[in-house]
């Protein structure tokens, strides 16, 4: 199961912008040097002619062809020396007028050889998690929006000893710094605990700053995300939703809210554990949200998912509704 040809198209005009901008950029810095240091730009502009000037030498069928050849090399060679000379004494870094690429291992090509390049299957991917997450209300939640004051303050026995702000304030710590130094690979989250308790918020807050890395990122209801993969599932003519369980699958980040909301079902069951444990092989970082316990987990679905579950970095939410409090 593949993409559809319309993310294909979608990459290939992001490869194209890429190279336009890197090339608008390297103008912009021959440009500056040239005004600034004349001697650079006639350095420049020369080294530009060095094609012309070849095709000169080979066209004219000169006997002394190789030695005009050796010569002009050798003459690249010491004007680009010059060059470097000239950008380090007016504080520039030597290679400021190489290349620009994106991807130094495709040059902004998306092809390595006979097959694509990382680079381009990236943006394909950042793609299908747009297009899968349009709904995502990523404006609304960030770490700065999450106000600890709305948690009681007092302490509790069956806390052990700490109070619910005691514990949201660790898991808001936790997440902040997660969401600050997200990797791949990086261990996956579940958070647990009543409605209202602020999952939502965290896992959103961490969705937007990953967003801002560049990585590509996946939030859903488990009810809605499930639901789309049902419906292409059995609907082959479904092109709508056809790629969902490989982005799903495939996406930097997964964030599955509010599991168990879902109807039960073992198609459901199945999809879960599928979607879990292959992240979880491929280090592929997945936050799993869900109002139930350990407990209600295994008993919907089968030991192996809670299972799974468990062995990611548990969060519990502690207080009541804040939602509540707010109003």
């Amino acid at each position: 199961m593949g993409y559809p040809s319309a993310y294909y198209e979608q990459a290939e005009q992001i490869m194209e912008q890429r190279r336009y901008e890197n090339r608008r950029e390297e103008s912009r810095r021959e440009k500056e040097v040239s005004d600034k240091i004349p001697e650079a730009g006639r350095l420049i502009t020369g080294l530009a002619g060095t094609i012309d000037k070849l095709a000169k030498i080979i066209l004219a069928h000169d006997d002394n062809a190789a030695k005009q050849i050796e010569k002009l090399k050798d003459e690249n060679l010491a004007d680009q020396d010059r060059l470097s000379a000239l950008l380090k004494e007016n504080g520039y870094p030597a290679d400021y007028l190489d290349k620009i690429y994106t991807c130094e291992k495709c040059h902004d090509s998306g092809v390595l050889e006979d097959r694509r390049c990382e680079c381009f299957h990236t943006v394909l991917r950042q793609i299908a998690a747009k297009e899968l997450s349009k709904s995502i209300p990523i404006g609304l939640a960030s770490f700065e929006s999450f106000d600890i004051k709305y948690y009681s303050d007092v302490k509790s026995p069956a806390l052990g000893g700490l109070s619910p702000r005691d514990i949201m304030e660790q898991n808001f710590r936790y997440c902040e710094k997660y969401a600050a130094n997200f990797h791949i690979p990086c261990e996956s989250i579940f958070m647990s605990g009543g409605t209202g308790l602020g999952k939502t918020h965290l896992s959103l807050a961490i969705a937007k700053t990953v967003i801002g890395k560049e990585y590509s990122v996946v939030y859903g209801s488990a009810p809605d995300l499930l639901g789309k993969i049902e419906s292409a599932h059995f609907d082959r003519n479904d092109d709508e939703n056809s790629e969902a369980m490989l982005t799903v699958k495939e996406c930097d980040l997964l964030v599955l809210d509010d599991l168990g909301a879902e109807f039960p079902s073992q198609f459901y069951s199945a999809c879960i554990y599928s979607i879990i444990n292959t992240r979880l092989n491929y280090g592929r970082p997945t936050i799993v949200n869900s109002n139930l316990t350990y407990e209600e987990l295994a008993s919907r679905y089968t030991d192996r998912v809670a299972s799974r579950l468990i062995s990611m970095k548990n969060l519990k939410f502690a207080g009541s509704d804040i939602r509540i409090a707010k109003r």
